[in-house]
């Protein structure tokens, strides 16, 4: 958690200009942020399910200066309207295990910030082992992690994906063909673009993430 919390508060002091604020209020803003978000998500963050409480976790200026936002802003001795005035209104913060990301305006694009795309895969594999592993599944996978080796049930290697030879691989029924089990139990790019819709790396339209 604590990874994802830096870089949500890195977001967020971005937008305050050098003039705004002194360096050492800039870093005292950011450790307090850090703080109020750590204590905030505390209970609410589940590496395994990184949307579940994600509506909960967002961070934005909506209708208003994030209460994070403005309680780290008193503790820092830095004003809140300093904030108010060079934050954003439209853009709301999703901080999620493995993912930082954010939206302009009502129905805007989806943008990542930051995000720990191997942490985001090893999820997706174990997620989709535990699925297909559940009783009345016609196959199973023998390990959670890589790589995943696809057999038909006469032991002939039907799709490998990465490492050795002699790691532990899913052993599939003959009633399902090798392009449907490739379509179930190979797709964890699809399953990790899933956790949530329309995500793009290219640069919003109206407000650009933050370098500093």
């Amino acid at each position: 958690m604590q990874t994802e919390v830096e870089h949500a508060a890195k977001f967020w002091l971005g937008y305050l200009p050098d003039s705004s604020v002194s360096g050492e209020q800039r870093e005292r803003l950011r450790q307090e942020l850090i703080g109020e978000l750590g204590a905030r998500y505390a209970g609410h963050w589940n590496a395994e399910r990184p949307q579940q409480g994600s509506a909960y976790r967002s961070i934005s200026n909506w209708r208003g200066l994030d209460g994070a936002l403005a309680a780290a802003a008193r503790r820092a001795q830095v004003a809140v309207s300093e904030l108010e005035q060079w934050l954003p209104r439209d853009v709301i913060v999703w901080c999620d295990p493995h993912t930082v990301t954010y939206r302009t305006g009502d129905h805007g694009t989806l943008f990542t910030f930051y995000e720990d795309k191997r942490a985001l895969l090893e999820t997706v594999k174990r997620t989709v082992a535990e699925k297909v592993s559940r009783p009345g599944s016609d196959f199973v996978i023998s390990a959670y992690t890589t790589p995943v080796v696809i057999r038909s049930a006469d032991g002939v290697e039907i799709a490998r994906r990465g490492g050795p030879a002699a790691a532990q691989g899913v052993h599939a029924s003959p009633t399902k063909g090798a392009g449907d089990l490739r379509r179930s139990a190979m797709s964890p790019l699809r399953q990790v673009a899933s956790f949530r819709p329309a995500v793009a790396d290219a640069a919003p339209p109206r407000w650009s993430a933050p370098t500093s």
